[in-house]
């Protein structure tokens, strides 16, 4: 029976020390993943998207886990458990389910990037891009400043929240007569990180060149057309 009762603390302490340790990577920012990153002579760093997407952008020394189950698997096989890995995608949506795959096949430390490789970008962080340059900052000042009042989609054609948006930010553009113009984000990480664009879909409307209303994620019509209305009734009451 003691033998039993310390069989079962064992297995408590063993999990609770995993739990904890997962509740610590969770709260760990994205300074300290890239910290982390950089103490690690050759860092685990496992990119979750598309292959697509991989060659637009990813992080130095991230490999891409490929879609044929045979070989993700081989290359996990290939990883050290006992050293940290570190997983990514746009946002945390991929890269959770490959975290909790992971820390199922016995890695315990495994660390993801908080908001993903969007918000890697949009705090500046060093990427490796296909991208040979990007939209300035200047150019994207003159083309917002030449209209009165545009709608801005910041975005990606491989984010599956800035695909559902795309539709309804083009209606309210026809809807309101109001220009729109799309930035693919990861086609302009430096303007990404110029502008603190950190969170896609990011939707965002400037009036005379400034940036007087934004969002991020997914919400409805209504609140774009509703941004446009008072920016449009400001500018008659300033007459």
């Amino acid at each position: 029976m003691k033998k039993l009762n310390s069989i079962i603390i064992s297995a408590l302490v063993i999990l609770g020390t995993q739990a904890k340790g997962q509740e610590n990577q969770a709260k760990l920012s994205i300074d300290d993943i890239e910290a982390r990153i950089n103490q690690s002579k050759q860092p685990q760093i496992i990119d979750a998207r598309s292959a697509d997407e991989f060659a637009q952008i990813h992080l130095k020394n991230a490999i891409y886990l490929n879609t044929d189950p045979a070989r993700s698997a081989s290359q996990i096989n290939a990883l050290d458990k006992q050293k940290p890995v570190f997983v990514y995608a746009i946002g945390n949506l991929r890269s959770g389910i490959l975290a909790k795959k992971l820390r199922a096949q016995g890695f315990n430390e495994v660390y993801e990037i908080p908001g993903g490789i969007a918000n890697w970008v949009g705090a500046g962080k060093p990427v490796e891009t296909s991208v040979k340059k990007g939209l300035t900052l200047a150019a994207f000042k003159s083309i917002v400043g030449k209209e009165k009042i545009i709608l801005v989609d910041f975005g990606s054609k491989y984010c599956p929240g800035c695909i559902k948006m795309a539709p309804v930010v083009d209606s309210a553009s026809t809807e309101t007569s109001i220009p729109l113009f799309k930035v693919e984000v990861f086609d302009n990480t430096q303007l990404a990180h110029q502008l603190k664009i950190n969170v896609i879909p990011n939707i965002a409307l400037y009036k005379d060149g400034v940036l007087v209303w934004h969002k991020e994620g997914l919400f409805p019509k209504s609140e774009i057309l509703n941004a446009i209305k008072t920016e449009t009734a400001l500018s008659a009451n300033s007459k």
